[in-house]
């Protein structure tokens, strides 16, 4: 309404000033003077002056617009209601003028003046009056010959009202006369396009709003309410806060609401409701006096407590609204006012005015007459009519003020009477500015100045712009690019006197300054707070989030209402409300707070923790006891156990295990450099060196053993003491060389790694080679495996050699651990690979130390009379012992005279010497070697032996002998056949507490259960003496199993906790007409064992004490729909939720589902997300348009074939054809046209045997063209060899016959390739999902890629060999040279498939076909065109080229 009023106002103005010209009559050369078409009369006051400044103020209230006939010339609006702070505010304009003419300093030898006119609060009246300042109050007055003169203003201080300074700014802007306003505080006057005269020095609606959004941040108050009048004001206001709320981040409005301007008691009503209903504490008004009026009143109505108002400067100091009624409801107020200020002497300048002073006429001097009028209730004459006989009084002009109580003396607030100080200021120093101006460094044109007698008002807004001064007070004054001046607030706050009395008091500012920006200063302990606690309320939609978490925000909310989610592993957040967590650099992770990063824990195989602790000891133990058997070894050095078989290799074997102990402590510890280059060649040499002694041991063995027979003893030759120790450095070298390769080539490193854990360092050696390490490792298996199987095939070799036994037994240790070491070392992560390699090397070591000289060390230390040369020859006897009683076992089978039709077994065990081992031996023949064996009926049967060969000691005989009897069990037969006749299959079992009940017990259970008699439905052990707990638990043990029915059908049993089976009635209260009430049945809440627990209800019978007699809707939130998923509010129940929608490829089929799930594997989820829909598939299809390209394109190529293989056949008997083997050429059609064929399997769906077939075909194919080329240009190098003198022999390797066969066995060998590829690892049709989520790309994996890659290069091969052959006989003859053609024809084949490469690599599903189908195609019309373009086209079309002497005599025409 607003715009739409100075549109139309602007274009009054235009009208007026292009029909009667603004400031002159018709024509300037008509008339010296110009005269107003009209003069307004207005209220106002003047004063004369060299220079005149304008003001419009609010001097009356409201207006009467006469009516409008337009009979008569109309009358202008009359203004009614005085106000007397209005009229206050123009006299400050007046003071300040007069101070201004006083002061010496500022505009000396000029005398300001001014013209002060009344808006009466009407847009056309102050319309009127800015015009009148514009045009000036002269009717007619004289101009220059060049129309040129002061103006009639310089300046106008006012309009007050935002709405009307928009209308004036928008038309006396075009002439550029500056306005400055000292109560228009409508941000939209700051467009500086618009409005480029406008200047005020009351801050805009925008710093108001900046103003209140630091408030609200001060008191952390982030969701709050708005309301705001229906003007521009209000709705300029609400647009501002809005945009600059969401700038500042400063919170969110929970409801914005507009305010109407009439009595409309259901807006407000709807608006509290809003209020009361809203979370929101705070609510924020920029609104006028009346409306704040209604509106309190329907806050009083429905009794809206606590609430903290924050008012605009528009009501903080309306006094009207602090009534007794309103005040429990506004006390604690937060307002913006506008800056207090201070003016000395204007109070007595207020008191001085007169009448007398300002007479000249009724029209000049009505404001002051009209205010005179108004204080003391009187009229000046002449009276108006009746005035006098009514008893009205007349004025006489010097009545004194002083005794009249009036707002018009109150200067104690002085706020907009300061802001209007500092304009009438700011247009004097601009006008001072300006006269004070050097001629010839004037900021115009040509450097000049204006002056008071040549001056435009566009000229003093240069300067007014440039303003800057103090006031009294010390505010600086300057403007701002779009005329503002520094703002300044004060913050207020609304006291509630204990006497009733309101108290509006000042508790802080904000203001702008150049220096400092915007800055609020608020004293909080001065604040009266209308809250219990007299503390600030609590504003917010969602509390604040503490470190640690982050804000997601609420769907559909504003963004102020979040949920808190706690930050990540590996994330921090270190302040509140974070919106994001931030990633913790590499080194460092998160607290568990998650409120800041911590360095990451470091973790690798340590001295200092226990795992490290056990192996550091472990391995210096391995190495103390080598030093120990070491010691004893070389103290007993002379005796036989070590002098047998080497003496100087069972030392070398003590040193290196000594070695393999030590080098397991440089995997302990902070991996360095050094240790980790030096710990697996330190491991893997020691380990070498050991495993070679073992080896060269095993094979003196066997040597020796073989040496012992007769003839034997040349083979200990090869087995001296030289050779023993050659062959372990031989072996121990291949090991170095291993390491020193692998470090050179790829040297093992350490490497912080953070893949195992997120929050830990895992320091670690990365092995640099894995093949090198592989190298290593299966080196040392080599020889392990070597020495086992040496070993073990000396294990029964006599005693006397066989140190065998050992060796095994150490190998088999050592390659168990070795084994189980590689994956326990690939699974393991960081340190624990670690301490696995170190176990498996303790392991092994302590193994072979053990096995290999615990036996020896036993015999030296513990058994010295076993140490002699002649116990150890003999040791080969008691073995014997044994095999003599299996060979006497089978001389007697043998004997026919003896058991006949019996033969006799055995079962003999070694007692080791040991006492245990030989009793335990007895037992197992006495009891039988199966664990369970079933008997007959009267548990009698075959014992497991007849009868025990030995002990050979007398004390383990003796012990076995005492020991071994009978076995006896109780006999419960008879009882299992009672329960069998009578069909009694579900019993009870109570046996007594001893050795006959419990065994019966045993014996019964068993039994039974063989036997497939029935089952036990328990089994109990009587006590033996009288315990009555005990019964009494068996009583309540039968009492849980009752179960019966009532005769009213319901079942009575009792569970675990002894309930029996609950049921309830469902009752209603049903209201009946007569004001009784009835209780009645409508159904029953019950639990059965069948069903679980059920409900029955008859919703029919039930009353609902609701409108529509149906059950009311009581929910938190409303249920998810299929496609959604329920996710729970953070802080509110579980019945408060979210609908989140599921993501790809999962659905929820059902409302209120808890998770999304996922579709099957050849699913994808629907646009709803509510049910599964088949993937869509994708192969190379015959009814794409790229299938069916590569279709046409594979049948022409098959069709030129058989039309070129046509006319070779038509023409066979030509010279041209039958040229170098015209069978090879019709060969090569043929598979040229299999080629052409074979790309058709590529296309369609694809199914195991095309899968199986495509690769195959193609490659025999290919091989089968490649092959008669290859043939074809050997054969051209041949015949021309040949035809050099002596060279015919050459060609008896390339007759027919010879090139059919090599042509069959290249393609034999591609065929083979390809049965060994099909037959490993067959191309198989797969349904692949990882390209696209919702799509099914069918294709053929080609199972080995080796066995495809060996295809295509043997193909590569030939052409290659073809290429460079024929490339070598291009320049012979052209009698033999069909070479070029061939040269020519594998340079494109060779260029398509190296091109085929790298693109089937890179391409994906049908795409991958599609290329190989397109290399096959390209690469058999390549061959067909360059091979037998040329030729048809002789055959077709030069027909006298195809003859003998045209083709021979081609040679012979370069001479």
């Amino acid at each position: 309404m607003g715009d739409f009023l100075v549109k139309y106002l602007f274009f009054c103005v235009y009208l007026i000033l292009r029909s009667s010209s603004f400031f002159f009559s018709e024509s300037s050369n008509l008339s010296p003077s110009c005269k107003l078409r009209r003069q307004f009369h207005l209220n106002g006051m003047h004063k004369a002056g060299d220079v005149i400044l304008g003001g419009l103020f609010e001097v009356h209230y409201t207006s009467v617009f006469p009516e409008l006939t337009f009979i008569t010339e109309p009358h202008q609006p009359s203004c009614q209601g005085f106000d007397p702070p209005g009229f206050r505010h123009a006299m400050t304009m007046a003071y300040t003028i007069d101070e201004i003419n006083k002061n010496s300093n500022l505009l000396p030898n000029v005398t300001l003046g001014y013209s002060l006119y009344d808006n009466c609060a009407t847009l056309g009246i102050g319309f009127s009056a800015a015009l009148s300042l514009a045009s000036g109050r002269e009717e007619q007055f004289l101009l220059r010959e060049n129309c040129l003169g002061t103006p009639p203003v310089i300046g106008i201080v006012g309009d007050p009202f935002s709405t009307f300074s928009i209308a004036t700014s928008n038309v006396l802007g075009l002439f550029k006369l500056p306005i400055v306003s000292y109560f228009a505080t409508c941000s939209c006057l700051s467009d500086r396009q618009r409005y480029p005269s406008f200047f005020r020095t009351i801050p805009s609606d925008a710093f108001q709003v900046r103003a209140m959004i630091q408030i609200l941040k001060h008191f952390n108050w982030t969701w709050v309410g708005l309301l705001v009048s229906d003007d521009d004001y209000g709705l300029h206001a609400a647009r501002s806060f809005q945009s600059d709320l969401a700038q500042s981040d400063g919170g969110c409005l929970a409801y914005s609401e507009i305010l109407p301007w009439g009595n409309e008691p259901n807006e407000y009503k709807m608006i509290v409701d809003v209020m009361t209903k809203s979370t929101a504490r705070v609510v924020i008004v920029f609104a006028h006096q009346m409306q704040m009026t209604q509106l309190m009143t329907e806050v009083v109505r429905q009794n809206a407590t606590g609430l903290q108002w924050i008012a605009s400067e528009a009501w903080t100091l309306v006094e009207g609204l602090q009534t007794t009624a309103f005040m429990p409801y506004l006390a604690g107020t937060l307002g913006i006012a506008i800056r207090c200020g201070k003016i000395p002497g204007l109070r007595d300048f207020l008191l001085r005015i007169n009448p007398d002073q300002h007479h000249s006429n009724d029209y000049e001097n009505s404001m002051v007459r009209q205010f005179w009028e108004f204080s003391f209730q009187c009229r000046f004459a002449p009276p108006p009519a009746g005035w006098v006989e009514s008893g009205g009084a007349l004025c006489t002009g010097h009545e004194n003020l002083g005794n009249v109580e009036t707002d018009y003396l109150d200067a104690s607030e002085l706020r907009p009477e300061y802001n209007i100080y500092k304009a009438v200021y700011a247009l004097a120093y601009a006008l001072n500015d300006m006269l004070h101006c050097t001629p010839g460094k004037g900021p115009f044109r040509g450097q000049s100045c204006a002056t008071l007698q040549k001056m435009d008002p566009w000229q003093l807004m240069y300067y007014l712009e440039k303003v800057n001064f103090t006031t009294p007070i010390g505010d600086q004054v300057s403007f701002d690019e779009n005329g503002e001046a520094l703002p300044i607030y004060d913050v207020m706050n609304w006291l509630q006197l204990p006497d009733g009395r309101t108290k509006v008091q000042n508790v802080g500012e904000v203001k702008k300054s150049v220096s400092k920006g915007e800055e609020l200063t608020i004293d909080e302990d001065k604040i009266f707070w209308n809250f219990e606690l007299q503390q600030p309320p609590r504003s917010v939609c969602s509390e604040s989030c503490p470190p640690g978490t982050r804000m997601a925000r609420k769907r559909g909310q504003p963004m102020c209402c979040f949920d808190c989610i706690p930050c990540s592993e590996g994330k921090v957040s270190n302040a509140t409300d974070s919106l994001e967590c931030t990633s913790c650099p590499e080194d460092f992770w998160s607290s568990p707070q998650r409120d800041h990063c911590v360095p990451k824990k470091t973790e690798f195989l340590s001295y200092h923790e226990p795992l490290g602790i056990c192996l550091t000891t472990a391995s210096l133990l391995g190495t103390f006891v080598c030093a120990v058997v070491l010691g004893i070894f070389t103290y007993h050095r002379s005796t036989p156990i070590v002098r047998a078989n080497n003496s100087e290799l069972s030392f070398l074997l003590l040193v290196s295990l000594k070695l393999c102990f030590l080098c397991s402590l440089l995997f302990i510890g902070h991996p360095k450099l050094w240790t980790c280059q030096l710990r697996h060649a330190a491991f893997g040499i020691s380990f070498v060196l050991s495993v070679s002694c073992i080896l060269v041991k095993t094979m003196v063995v066997l040597a020796v053993f073989k040496a012992s027979k007769p003839g034997g003893g040349a083979s200990l030759k090869w087995f001296g003491a030289m050779q023993q120790r050659g062959t372990v450095m031989v072996l121990t070298s291949i090991q170095a060389a291993i390491c020193t390769a692998w470090l050179v080539s790829a040297s093992p490193t350490p490497h912080k790694n953070t893949q195992y854990h997120n929050d830990k360092i895992v320091y670690e050696c990365v092995v640099g080679s894995t093949i090198g390490f592989a190298v290593l490792l299966g080196y040392i298996g080599l020889l392990a495996t070597l020495s086992f199987l040496l070993a073990f095939l000396a294990r029964n070799l006599p005693d006397n050699f066989n140190e065998a036994k050992l060796i095994t037994f150490s190998m088999l240790i050592f390659c168990a651990v070795w084994v189980a070491f590689i994956p326990a070392y690939v699974n393991s992560p960081g340190k624990y690979a670690d301490a696995v390699e170190v176990f498996a090397i303790l392991a092994s070591s302590f193994g072979l130390l053990v096995a290999l000289f615990g036996p020896k060390c036993y015999i030296i230390l513990l058994r010295p009379e076993r140490n002699t040369k002649k116990a150890i020859m003999g040791r080969g006897t008691r073995f014997r012992h044994a095999m003599t009683m299996a060979f006497t076992i089978d001389e007697i089978n043998k004997n026919s005279n003896l058991l006949p039709n019996v033969t006799l077994g055995y079962s003999l065990y070694d007692n080791c010497g040991a006492l245990v081992v030989g009793f335990s031996g007895g037992l197992s023949l006495a009891s039988g070697r199966e664990e369970q064996f079933l008997l007959r009926q009267n548990c009698v049967g075959s014992p497991p032996v007849l009868g025990i060969v030995g002990d050979s000691p007398s004390t383990f005989s003796i012990a076995t002998s005492n020991v071994l009897g009978l076995y006896k069990m109780p006999i419960v037969s008879a009882m299992i056949q009672i329960l069998q006749h009578f069909g009694w299959t579900w019993v009870g079992l109570l046996v007594s507490d001893d050795d006959y009940g419990l065994h019966v017990a045993r014996s019964f259970q068993s039994d039974l259960v063989q036997s497939g008699g029935g089952c036990l439905a328990y089994l109990e052990v009587l006590p033996w003496d009288s315990d009555p707990s005990e019964l009494r638990r068996i009583v309540v043990h039968y009492l849980q199993k009752v179960n019966f029915t009532t005769p009213f059908g319901d079942q009575v049993s009792f569970d675990e906790n002894g309930d029996a089976l609950p049921i309830y009635d469902i009752v209603n209260w049903l209201w009946l007409p007569d004001g009784r009430t009835k209780v009645q049945n409508v159904g029953e809440v019950k639990r059965s064992d069948h069903k679980g627990e059920e409900l029955t209800i008859d919703a029919d019978k039930i009353f609902w004490n609701i409108k529509l007699n149906k059950p009311p809707r009581s929910v938190c939130s409303e249920s998810c729909p299929p496609g959604t998923r329920m996710a729970r509010k953070k802080g509110e129940p579980v019945c408060c939720f979210d609908c989140i929608p599921c993501s790809e490829g999962k659905i929820s089929n059902k409302t209120d589902s808890m998770e999304c799930t996922s579709c099957p594997e050849d699913f994808w989820s629907s646009p709803q997300r509510d049910h599964c829909v088949p993937k869509k598939t994708e192969f190379l299809s015959y009814h794409e348009p790229l299938g069916m390209c590569l279709t046409a394109a594979s049948l022409l190529g098959t069709f030129f074939c058989v039309i070129t293989l046509g006319i070779f056949t038509y023409h066979r008997q030509t010279p041209m054809v039958r040229a170098n083997n015209s069978e090879l050429s019709f060969l090569l059609l043929v598979s040229l046209k299999l080629c052409f064929l074979c790309s058709l399997l590529f296309i369609g769906r694809p199914r195991l045997w095309t899968c199986q077939l495509r690769h195959a075909a193609f490659g025999i194919s290919f091989v089968l063209s490649v092959s008669c080329i290859l043939v074809k240009t050997m054969v051209v190098l041949a015949v021309f060899k040949a035809s050099k003198p002596g060279g015919g022999a050459s060609l008896k390797w390339f007759g027919a016959m010879q090139q059919r066969g090599t042509v069959m066995v290249l393609t034999s060998i591609q065929a083979a390739i390809c049965t060994a590829w099909l037959v490993s690892a067959s191309p198989t049709p797969h349904k692949n999902t990882q390209y696209h989520n919702d799509k099914i790309v069918y294709e053929c994996v080609v199972g080995s890629t080796v066995g495809f890659a060996v295809l295509l290069g043997y193909i590569g091969l030939l052409a290659t060999l073809s290429f460079l052959l024929a490339f070598l006989a291009r320049n012979l003859p052209d009698n033999f040279n069909e070479a070029k053609l061939i040269t020519f024809s594998m340079l494109i084949f060779c260029a398509v498939w190296v091109a085929f490469v790298p693109a089937y690599v890179n391409s994906p599903g049908k795409y991958a076909d599609a290329v190989e189908v397109f290399a096959i195609l390209a690469s058999s019309f390549g061959l067909l065109l360059a091979l037998f373009g040329p030729k048809c086209y002789i055959i077709l079309l030069r027909p006298e080229r195809n003859t003998k002497k045209a083709i021979m005599s081609r040679g012979t025409s370069k001479s």
